[in-house]
């Protein structure tokens, strides 16, 4: 079976929470997706404190863990191999690829980030946006911008609202199953995903964004602006525990 794939009731379970139809198109699954499962650092921690390596290898790990109610966020590897899984169970053509960061706000990081390749085209579901980008080609959204230059390791250029631009090169494609464990692995030591709990969702084209302090509050941050990614700022929304955030987030309670 092609790596990654999850059984048809799964991927039934996950389209149906999210509210899209089977036969809904790559983006709007992506984008459905991302207002759905949290990304962030808080799985990946957790593991680490247990001394176990980082979620990511078993693409149905994330997903069952969400339908049954976990506000765990998630980062890229789990979300990449859970996402794809779906897509592939909707007979997408879907590999897992890995790239390098070589510019941005964390250039000095060991930084390894895993995306999609669907259908011969470029998906970064943890960093957006939702549309998948043709090799030579760029794509804009509200809650983000992305370039896929061709190469023979190709480079990927993005931007996300209020934040500058990245530029990753791909180190390798068509990733399996030990390829991932081994990624996952060195993780533990050299991540771009910070220490401290975080969690970030898409909705309604803007990107939400809650981050814990060192002393146990939290900060919810959401997209503003028109314009698109490259004129947005990162307002305070509102404050609390992260829990609560979270939670009243996840319930789409209203937020002060």
């Amino acid at each position: 079976m092609t790596y990654p794939r999850i059984s048809d009731g799964l991927v039934d379970d996950v389209i149906r929470a999210i509210g899209v139809q089977r036969s809904a198109d790559v983006e709007r699954v992506v984008d459905a997706f991302r207002g759905w499962m949290p990304a962030g650092s808080t799985a990946k921690w957790d593991a680490i404190d247990r001394d176990e390596t980082p979620p990511g290898v078993d693409p149905e790990h994330a997903l069952t863990e969400r339908l049954r109610g976990s506000l765990a966020s998630w980062s890229c590897w789990p979300y990449c191999t859970g996402l794809g899984a779906v897509l592939a169970g909707q007979g997408h053509d879907v590999r897992i690829a890995v790239e390098h960061l070589r510019s941005g706000v964390q250039v000095s990081l060991v930084d390894y980030h895993s995306v999609l390749i669907v259908d011969g085209e470029l998906v970064d579901a943890y960093l957006g946006p939702s549309a998948p980008a043709a090799a030579g080609a760029d794509v804009t959204r509200p809650d983000a911008w992305a370039a896929w230059i061709p190469g023979e390791r190709p480079d990927h250029l993005g931007t996300r609202g209020g934040s500058s631009i990245f530029r990753y090169r791909q180190l390798a494609d068509h990733l399996d199953v030990r390829d991932v464990r081994a990624f996952c692995s060195i993780s533990v030591t050299h991540s771009g995903v910070g220490r401290r709990r975080t969690a970030h969702w898409l909705r309604d084209g803007r990107l939400w964004f809650v981050r814990e302090d060192d002393d146990g509050s939290a900060v919810l941050r959401i997209t503003s602006g028109v314009g698109g990614p490259f004129c947005q700022t990162r307002p305070v929304a509102a404050t609390g525990q992260y829990d609560d955030l979270v939670r009243r987030i996840d319930d789409q309670q209203e937020l002060p």
